[in-house]
């Protein structure tokens, strides 16, 4: 790309100086030939590759026939809660998900923290939680005849974060993926 953006620039200040172009010109013309020259170079090595390497398909898993035993699933969000707003959206979405997926070796799972805060734990904190508990319950027992236990929710306690110096969730939306990997290993 480097090469045929610099063959570019060249003709470019070549033709410049067979038209008899003052010296003091040529950096500028060299300046306005630089991008064109470069979006060119580059839309001809991407041609070029995409005829030498021919794209293959990836592997994937076959789940005509559904998820099977071995692999079960669990779709996860990680999410705050906030409020029993917060809750009461999350838990539509995950039905929702539910609905469209009703595979028997797929679960659906909240992940949550509470907002950051100045004290480990704030007044509000425990009835949210138990808000969310048993608004995850109350799914559970709707969906009950198709199988128990389709829905989850695991939730973590704040820690103290000497860098931010807040109280929050371990590592936010990363740090709840590796717990919960961990936990599941």
């Amino acid at each position: 790309i480097a090469l045929l953006t610099a063959l570019g620039v060249t003709v470019a200040l070549v033709m410049a100086r067979a038209a008899l172009a003052p010296g003091w010109i040529l950096p500028w013309v060299a300046a306005v030939t630089l991008l064109p020259a470069s979006e060119f170079a580059v839309a001809l090595i991407q041609r070029a590759v995409h005829r030498i390497a021919r794209p293959r398909l990836l592997s994937r898993i076959d789940l005509a026939g559904g998820v099977p035993e071995s692999a079960r699933t669990m779709v996860i969000v990680p999410t705050l809660l906030a409020s029993s707003q917060d809750v009461d959206d999350l838990l539509e979405a995950m039905e929702i998900r539910y609905l469209g997926n009703r595979d028997p070796n797929l679960f659906f799972a909240l992940l949550t923290d509470f907002r950051d805060a100045p004290k480990e734990t704030l007044p509000d904190d425990a009835a949210l939680l138990a808000y969310a508990r048993t608004a995850v319950e109350a799914l559970n027992e709707t969906y009950r005849d198709d199988r128990p236990c389709v829905f989850y929710l695991f939730h973590r306690p704040r820690v103290w974060n000497p860098f931010e110096r807040v109280w929050m969730g371990y590592e936010r939306k990363r740090g709840k993926l590796e717990q919960f990997n961990a936990w599941l290993r």
